[in-house]
């Protein structure tokens, strides 16, 4: 086989259904049970990520009234900015982080892309410059331009943090994105990322991740426009774009924290193997070869390290609820409370698997022990890691891995139908040092 590939040949497998694709899972699988890959054996590797990322907004024409000019503007009272308007159009920016006047502390951007895509009506209230205030409901098929863009997504990977300072600030209010409660001293770690999966530990050059390339953001088709902000060699993210008509409500969504609102999005992105380097940074990309820095949550500065096979290995991917063993808690139900997606409701006994992202906060709140990780995670954890001789249960989980997958395999699957193509032009990223 050739030393190099391109674009174009791997194109033209795919569209007479000759190239080989595979999901990161499964190539992972034969690395490790002894295969040794060869250029050529696989065109197309396709990886994923999912987890709380904060830079991103969307850009969204309201049809309004002509008339006077609109000065301020909200949608389910998340406030806009005005972009720009025009002949009864306004373009408006909404911040996935932005908080709802009306629900504070319970609804924010994240939940209003999820649920202009779940198909729901939505709000739109606008002041004038002559100070009347109007107001209609739409849908996402009714704007006529929706369109989400991210200026930081797709993090290569996260820090793990606990309480090892045992500093009161983070005893008792951890405003952080990063615990939904306070943490007890070297007894909880919560953690993010999708270790082996994700796109960009599989591309830590960027060999072949670059500017204009094809990716899916919640199933929905869209582009890498570059490197996002503060992305360098060892931190980078991505900026992207993707139209929100397509979008899954399953794999995005708000996401309640400590800090305040913030929003979490799905992102695929396939790996053209054009080379052997490409290939061995494929091959060697293995969760146990990923350390994970584990840092006190009040400085972040690390203190030890574990890898994401210490995460992931034998990790729940699920949550499973027991009606059985609740308690009925008297005052109110902490596993509804410090749930970030709302997917639980303690009227109905009940968890919504199209909201719960398996963070694992209700198995570590509900005093009953009703809720408890799937697979072969102990009851009532989702997940353990050894940390200075001591197993340290994960208490709190930003990544959904199980959404991951899915979302791999439906790339794959869309590249098999040949319905999905690779970019065959782009500029690099330029990932400062």
């Amino acid at each position: 086989m050739p030393a190099q590939r391109s674009i174009a040949e791997i194109n033209d497998r795919l569209a007479r259904g000759e190239a080989v694709v595979m999901t990161a899972m499964e190539f992972k699988k034969e690395v490790r049970s002894g295969y040794r890959f060869k250029l050529g054996d696989v065109d197309v590797v396709t990886t994923a990520t999912r987890a709380v990322m904060s830079g991103t907004s969307a850009i969204l024409g309201v049809q309004v009234e002509s008339g006077s000019g609109v000065r301020r503007i909200w949608m389910n009272g998340v406030p806009c900015m005005i972009a720009g308007h025009g002949d009864g159009q306004i373009d408006v920016a909404v911040h996935g982080t932005a908080e709802s006047r009306d629900f504070p502390a319970g609804y924010g951007g994240g939940h209003l892309f999820r649920d202009l895509v779940s198909g729901k009506s939505v709000e739109v209230e606008w002041e004038s410059d002559d100070g009347r205030s109007t107001s209609k409901a739409v849908t996402l098929s009714e704007l006529p331009f929706a369109r989400i863009y991210s200026f930081r997504n797709a993090y290569r990977n996260y820090s793990a943090f606990t309480n090892a300072k045992n500093r009161r600030s983070y005893r008792e209010h951890p405003n952080t994105i990063f615990a939904n409660r306070p943490l007890p001293y070297m007894k909880a770690l919560t953690v993010s990322g999708s270790g082996e999966l994700n796109p960009l530990e599989n591309d830590p050059e960027a060999r072949v991740i670059h500017s204009g390339m094809r990716i899916l953001v919640n199933k929905s088709e869209g582009v890498v426009i570059g490197a996002g902000t503060r992305a360098s060699h060892h931190g980078s993210n991505l900026s992207i774009a993707a139209d929100m008509r397509g979008m899954d409500p399953e794999f995005m969504g708000g996401f309640k924290t400590r800090y305040g609102m913030e929003i979490t999005n799905s992102v695929a992105i396939p790996i053209p193997v054009v080379d052997e380097d490409v290939l061995k940074n494929l091959s060697e990309c293995l969760d146990e070869n990923i350390s994970l820095d584990i840092a006190d949550l009040a400085d972040r500065v690390p203190f030890t390290q574990a890898t994401y096979a210490d995460v992931w290995n034998g990790a729940a991917l699920w949550v499973d609820f027991n009606a059985d063993r609740c308690i009925v808690c008297s005052f109110q139900c902490p596993a509804e409370y410090f749930c970030p997606m709302s997917a639980i409701s303690w009227r109905e006994k009940s968890i919504d698997q199209t909201l719960c992202v398996a963070c694992g906060a209700c198995t570590a709140n509900c005093p009953g022990g009703a809720f408890s990780g799937r697979d072969h995670a102990p009851r009532g954890r989702i997940g353990d890691v050894p940390v200075l001789g001591r197993i340290m249960p994960i208490t709190y989980r930003l990544s959904n891995r199980r959404r991951v997958i899915e979302l791999a395999a439906y790339l794959k699957q869309r590249m098999l139908d040949r319905s999905f193509f690779l970019a065959d032009a782009g500029l690099p990223l330029r990932l400062s040092e």
